[in-house]
């Protein structure tokens, strides 16, 4: 199922800490802010307003997301993510496992039954994230060591180019790292973005090891500057012009990793490749350079930027070809593969196990959870429907993202309904947003 207009919410909410729940309207040019009570599978929110004396009652074609009101911080992140076969995904501890069912602990979810044909994927040693940067915060940290600052400005979480303008900013880019970013621009106008990074922070004009993303009338490049050689050569080409994006924005993420040479990029919220570098050396710079390229009069701006720290050996088992689908998968944290069917997860000794039956073996082998990192499921060919795509998809900390046809909230739970699951409830302050999905 494929999501429109899918922010990184969990990211943005935390962040930005919001003291009430907040709807966008359709179209997301008007926002509400209230108390949500519930959601109906018609989409009608219902929301008590400071503005109204009664609550209001929104049809469902008039709202497109709900981020939902963080007074307490996330609970921590278990050390799994589970996702389902209609590629919904639960942040979720595992408990046990047998023939008919997996049963996890999830910190918002509380004890989940799963049926074992509603398993897609078990990735394991999911570790929580660590953030390096989350801004900007304010003008002065920007540009504190750039000498003419003067066409820039700080507003709403935002900063904003007034023709040409550099700032610039050494977040400890760690080897492993993912960079988020937004860009905005005005209508009629033609934005000229640079973002510079793994940036040594060289003397301006000096040529040195690092990387920059170029956005402007021709399209989206992302090239790799050298010290030695030919200095720019292109990674990353995207023939798609400013005037493709309506809303004059774009989300920008890129995932690099220096110890392989990859780098991934995303366009809002899409994947575009997987990109080498064939260059050596790698960028070692830890800096991110913000540059406009605007003539003077156009503004554009740049917001949403974060930095994390990126664990990718359970994206990368992910992304790679599990093989008979008609078989069991299980890869181990030191990249060994099997084939067959995982028999059961039970507790020996005080600690998980993962019994499973290989192809190849006649005894079942007994693996610690600790030496798993994926699990993949065989595709029966009697595994049940899920029926059509429900109308709201459920977004929760860690990663979790669940289809649902209706919820209800109290003040601190939230009742729901999933296709494959049945009736759930959820901690409320687990909850980030809700959002349509596409028809």
């Amino acid at each position: 199922m494929r999501i429109s207009n899918i922010t990184a919410l969990c990211a943005a909410v935390s962040c930005a800490g919001l003291s009430a729940d907040e709807l966008t309207l359709s179209g997301g040019a008007s926002r509400l802010t209230g108390n949500v009570r519930s959601i109906d599978g018609a989409g009608v929110v219902i929301l008590d307003s400071p503005h109204s004396p009664t609550p209001l009652r929104l049809r469902g074609a008039a709202v497109d997301k709900v981020e939902f009101e963080t007074k307490n911080p996330p609970p921590e992140p278990p050390p799994g993510l589970i996702e389902l076969t209609n590629g919904d995904r639960i942040p979720a501890g595992i408990e046990s496992m047998d023939d008919h069912q997996l049963t996890v602990l999830s910190p918002v979810g509380g004890r989940i039954e799963i049926p074992r044909d509603a398993l897609a994927s078990v990735q394991l040693g999911v570790r929580n994230t660590r953030s390096i940067y989350s801004g900007p915060r304010s003008l002065e940290e920007w540009t504190e060591n750039e000498p003419d600052a003067k066409n820039w400005t700080f507003k709403d979480g935002a900063l904003i180019a007034d023709g040409s303008a550099t700032a610039s900013r050494d977040v400890g880019l760690p080897r492993r790292f993912i960079l988020r970013f937004t860009l905005k621009w005005q209508p009629r106008q033609t934005p000229n973005f640079q973002v510079h990074f793994a940036d040594p922070m060289k003397v301006k004009g000096e040529p040195c090891d690092r990387y920059y993303l170029q956005f402007g009338g021709a399209g989206l490049e992302i090239k790799r500057e050298s010290a030695t050689g030919k200095r720019f050569n292109t990674i990353v080409q995207l023939n798609r012009t400013p005037n493709q994006y309506t809303d004059q924005l774009i989300r920008v993420e890129i995932r690099l990793n220096r110890d392989t040479s990859r780098l991934h990029l995303f366009i809002n919220d899409e994947p575009e490749g997987e990109f080498i570098d064939p260059i050596a050396p790698l960028p070692d710079g830890s800096g991110i350079t913000l540059v406009s390229h605007a003539s003077n009069g156009t503004t554009q701006e740049i917001r949403a930027i974060d930095v994390i720290e990126l664990d990718d050996l359970r994206t990368r088992h992910h992304a790679e070809d599990r093989g008979d689908p008609e078989t069991d998968s299980l890869i181990s944290r030191e990249d060994d593969r099997w084939s067959g069917r995982l028999i059961d997860i039970r507790t020996s000794n005080g600690a998980r196990v993962f019994r499973f039956k290989s192809d190849f073996q006649d005894e079942p082998m007994e693996i610690p959870e600790a030496d798993v990192s994926t699990v993949f499921f065989a595709s029966p060919e009697d595994a049940p429907a899920a029926g059509k795509n429900p109308p709201f998809v459920l977004k929760t900390s860690g990663e979790g993202s669940l289809s649902v046809t209706s919820c209800s909230f109290t003040e601190d739970k939230a009742s729901a309904v999933h296709p494959l699951l049945g009736p759930l409830e959820f901690r409320r302050d687990g909850i980030t947003a809700m959002e349509r999905s596409e028809p």
